[in-house]
């Protein structure tokens, strides 16, 4: 039986640091916020290798007076709190003095700083055995921090680290965030010798968000300014019209904290009742001022969480300030002809998509082999596909390349051939899963109902599907199971503007971007050019804008499923809209693409693909 002890205190700074230090963004954090704690009105920063190997924070604050070098690194050393009474009425960002104590335990750290009654610097250093060495150095009223090798001493929490590039765009974000959060201080960051963020702290809330936000998005946001007995709320609300698929376009700022609160968010959402689709959510930039006693942020070393004295009062008064600004504003959506920046060396502004249908005519393969497969098996009357319009395959799908088409027509002969192998799908008396793509290929086609749903007459009753939903899952397969689309040369570049944290994202997963058929190049420092764009997209004139990149960016940081949820947001994108007038030729060509499918029951986002209506069920509403 192993006897308890008292670890070494070189180990257990170690463990505490992984409380605090989890990687280089919240070694930027903690120093960031020690240099606001210390009246900082400019702060720059900058980093190497994503902040693995190098961090410098330079600021102007107040300084750290030369006897107070070696207690700042020890833990629970703080000039922030004198008594337990303090943490109730916590105002500055920092309190636990954990920071530099676990900071200097993973690291290589070198600390300089100035005092306004001193008339030169000191600098603080430790060797190998951990002793301090303190000696004088010429420097400006401030302080600067310089961390190297950051978990060399811990190999197992290095290796756990992403690619530099990601753990640059957590520090691009993070310090986004705080020049947000504090639109009175100057921030700088420079990543890899380039300049990644810089803010002029004139002290404007609107103004350091139009440094780091998209023109676009700005346009689209509702004021709130909202006065509540326990203190302020400040902000900007997207309208409902600018949304995203996940949250990552919330920021919650309290008291100059940037934390994490699902009660505030969802309090926020809530107001938007009625106004977006099914997982859309807005985006907003919400500035709390609470009286600090009704809160507890020492939740958590690394601060982002609260707690609130009363939960549900907060919760109603946020949802209700919100709702009241969304109703009392202009939500509706101005309509403009958006100007296709190009680069220099062209002189037109717009983009042009050529009609590859004209150039370049699709053959689609004939169904031979199928209908071979479904006579012998006598589930297809005697006249073949081939005797059918085979151009309407390729009016309905202009943007199809060749070889999608082959794999459409091979995936519907592997599923007849393998079928008698396969598990058969039962549903409510219209037979097996074989049967249902017999009669979607056999049907007689009514029309359009509101050149929305294709009606279909089956020996089993009316059958309504829904075309784009149809189309969608015809493109999804399609694309999943392809190579990498090929990609069709835009005749004038168009240009593409993103904030400052939303330009890094992009530039993480631009190799993945390319693999599905999207050709962006850096063009300035937020900007990109689009160069190419897959087939499919050209054809349907989809338009490819800074939302469309990050709904897809949204979708490649799925590690795991990655390909499967931008093909899902690609195949819905390009499917044909609700109020698209189809030829009976076209409808022809969807049912049959939508037969070669391995599954016509459901879209990609599980809805419903086909309605039936029953023979019986049509007798018995009319009485027969």
């Amino acid at each position: 039986m192993k006897r308890i002890r008292v670890l070494p205190e070189h180990i257990s700074l170690k463990i505490a640091a992984g409380e605090v230090i989890e990687r280089p963004v919240s070694v930027v954090k903690e120093l960031v916020e020690n240099s606001i704690d210390a009246m900082a009105t400019s702060i720059e920063i900058e980093i190497r290798d994503g902040g693995k190997e190098y961090i410098r924070v330079s600021d102007n604050g107040s300084g750290i007076h030369p006897e107070d070098l070696k207690l700042a690194f020890l833990p629970h050393a703080t000039s922030k709190i004198r008594s337990v009474d303090d943490l109730f009425a916590i105002t500055s960002l920092g309190f636990r003095g954990e920071a530099l104590a676990s900071v200097s335990s993973v690291s290589s750290l070198v600390l300089r700083s100035r005092t306004a009654n001193t008339a030169k610097g000191y600098q603080i250093s430790f060797a190998e055995n951990q002793q301090a060495i303190i000696e004088p150095v010429g420097m400006d009223v401030g302080t600067t921090v310089e961390v190297r090798r950051l978990f060399y001493n811990t190999p197992a929490r290095y290796k756990f680290l992403k690619q530099s590039a990601t753990e640059k765009r957590y520090i691009v974000e993070f310090i986004s965030n705080m020049a947000v959060a504090h639109p009175q201080i100057a921030f700088r960051l420079i990543a890899d010798d380039k300049l990644a963020v810089r803010t002029h702290g004139q002290g404007e809330f609107k103004d350091a968000l139009a440094n780091l936000v998209n023109r676009s998005i700005i346009s689209n946001l509702v004021n709130i300014d909202y006065q509540a007995e326990w203190g302020t709320i400040k902000g900007y609300l997207s309208k409902p019209n600018l949304t995203r698929k996940n949250r990552q376009g919330q920021l919650i700022i309290l008291n100059g904290r940037i934390i994490e609160s699902a009660l505030i968010a969802s309090a926020v959402e809530k107001a938007y009742t009625g106004m977006l689709e099914h997982r859309q959510y807005p985006v907003f930039y919400l500035f709390l001022a609470m009286d600090p006693q009704i809160i507890d942020v020492n939740v958590h070393p690394a601060k982002i969480q609260v707690r609130f004295q009363d939960e549900n009062a907060l919760y109603q008064e946020i949802s209700a300030a919100c709702r009241q600004a969304l109703v009392s504003s202009d939500l509706s959506v101005q309509f403009t002809t958006r100007t296709k920046t190009t680069a220099p060396e062209h002189d037109s502004p717009q983009q042009r998509v050529l009609d590859l249908q004209q150039y370049f005519p699709v053959q689609p393969l004939t169904w031979s082999k199928v209908d071979q497969l479904l006579l012998k098996e006598r589930r297809l009357p005697s006249k073949t596909m081939e005797q059918q319009d085979q151009s309407a395959l390729a009016e309905a799908f202009q943007g199809t390349h060749v070889s999608d088409m082959v794999s459409g027509s091979v995936q519907a002969q592997d599923f007849f051939q393998n079928a008698e192998r396969q598990k058969v799908l039962e549903d409510d008396g219209s037979g097996n899963v074989y049967r249902i793509k017999d009669q979607l290929l056999n049907g007689r086609i009514i029309g359009q109902f509101r050149q929305t749903y294709i009606l279909l007459e089956t020996e089993t009753g009316l059958w309504l599907l829904d075309q784009h939903i149809v189309h969608e899952r015809i493109l999804y397969e399609r694309l999943l199971t392809s190579e990498p689309q090929y990609h069709i040369q835009q005749i004038l570049p168009l240009t593409l503007n993103f904030s400052r944290k939303d330009s890094q994202t992009v530039v993480e997963y631009l190799p993945k971007l390319r693999s599905l058929g999207l050709e962006l190049e850096e063009f300035g420092t937020d900007s990109f050019i689009l160069r190419g764009v897959p087939s499919f997209l050209a054809a349907q004139n989809t338009p490819v804008d800074e939302t469309f990149i990050l709904e897809l960016v949204d979708d490649l940081s799925d590690q795991n499923n990655w390909r499967e949820k931008a093909v899902t947001t690609l195949a819905c994108k390009s499917a044909i809209k609700a109020g698209h007038r189809l030829e009976t030729k076209q409808i022809h060509a969807l049912l049959e693409q939508l037969a070669a499918t391995e599954n016509p029951f459901t879209c990609p986002h599980g809805r419903p693909i086909i309605v039936r209506i029953a023979e019986q069920e049509i007798l018995r509403r009319f009485g027969r």
